[in-house]
């Protein structure tokens, strides 16, 4: 992602995820997953985060708006059809393998103490029920 002057403060939450993610781990596990092979285009580390921060609700929605976002992060302007090309089953990977340890980071806080009843589980989904 583009440097920040010394004047710009990071939000807590993004420091918070650089710290999770640092920049050898997603290249690493980028590697790893086959994701990528040679690095020409793709920077991994801004794909991961535009598509981390960049895609959800008010967000971009579309594969168009990510591609933009990442010409714009990267300064590399690409074609559509290599940009989709990147979606491809390692990519799903990559991202599983990013975001698993995190996962398992944020079950393991101690402020997440739970009653004898659900302290075995290792996740635990609330569904609610709109009648």
């Amino acid at each position: 992602m583009k440097n920040l002057s010394e004047n710009q403060k990071v939000d807590p939450s993004v420091e918070c995820l650089t710290k999770l993610f640092s920049e050898d781990f997603i290249r690493n596990t980028a590697v790893e997953t086959g994701f990528i092979q040679r690095e020409r285009k793709i920077d991994p580390v801004i794909l991961f985060w535009v598509i981390v921060i960049g895609f959800g609700v008010n967000f971009l929605r579309t594969i168009r708006g990510l591609k933009r976002k990442y010409e714009n992060e990267s300064d590399i302007k690409m074609s559509i059809s290599s940009f989709n090309d990147r979606f491809t089953p390692r990519m799903e990977n990559f991202l599983k393998k990013c975001v698993t340890p995190a996962l398992e980071y944020q079950a393991q806080e101690p402020c997440l103490n739970l009653g004898d009843k659900l302290k075995n589980f290792k996740d635990l989904l609330i569904q609610p029920n709109f009648e």
